[in-house]
């Protein structure tokens, strides 16, 4: 049988640059053995994709709408592009570099 993976996009508002977000972003998605990326966006929100077991990446889903860093204070995540993949389309979590956007 072949392994379904499970990936959505996310944008999460609110007070979350300036805080370690992506930081702690990548800390947790790569905790749950997820892969994806996180970035910057020019209106102060951060956005980025994940993908893995479905189980975790429900977690993560929590985790980006309640937790986020220390610091942060998460006004809304927005969930979009839910899908099954067959296959893993990037190899970690990465933090994507910002400063291409400026």
């Amino acid at each position: 049988m072949i392994k379904k993976y499970f990936s959505f996009d996310f944008q999460v508002i609110g007070k979350v640059q300036g805080v370690f977000f992506r930081k702690f972003t990548k800390e947790q998605g790569t905790h749950l053995g997820l892969v994806g990326w996180v970035e910057n966006q020019k209106d102060g929100s951060v956005k980025g994709v994940a993908q893995g077991d479905q189980k975790k990446c429900e977690e993560m889903i929590h985790w980006l709408s309640n937790v986020g860093s220390p610091k942060s204070k998460i006004e809304k995540m927005i969930k979009t592009n839910e899908r099954e993949i067959d296959k893993l389309q990037y190899k970690d979590f990465s933090v994507r570099d910002d400063k291409k956007q400026k």
